[in-house]
């Protein structure tokens, strides 16, 4: 055992009994265990992750289609000569939607 976490015993010089100074630092390690009890999972919180989990790669699949979809919407709408302009246009956007995203996570996770 630590020598921090132990409570200091003396013995007195009276009695055969142990008197107990009270000093015992036990640098929060009882409130760090109650915490990892509280955090045990339950099966509805493994079905939820498992529902969120594949909630999020069907998006992703629909984020790529949608994507690839947008494309062939670009190459048929528009006369050949404006489709690269179009197509860059497009990507463009997308980059700036994602640079959005990935800029509120990042300074909503740091505050």
């Amino acid at each position: 055992m630590n020598e921090e976490n132990k409570t200091i015993v003396e013995e007195s010089e009276a009695s055969d009994t142990p008197a107990v100074r009270g000093k015992n630092t036990n640098s929060g390690y009882t409130a760090r265990t109650q915490n990892e009890e509280k955090k045990k999972t339950t099966p509805e919180e493994y079905f939820r992750w498992g529902v969120f989990g594949t909630t999020m790669l069907l998006l992703i699949i629909a984020a790529f289609q949608l994507y690839f979809s947008m494309q062939e919407v670009i190459r048929t709408w528009f006369e050949w000569q404006y489709v690269s302009l179009f197509k860059s246009a497009y990507n463009l956007v997308i980059i700036a939607l994602c640079i959005y995203i990935i800029r509120l996570y990042i300074f909503r996770k740091q505050a």
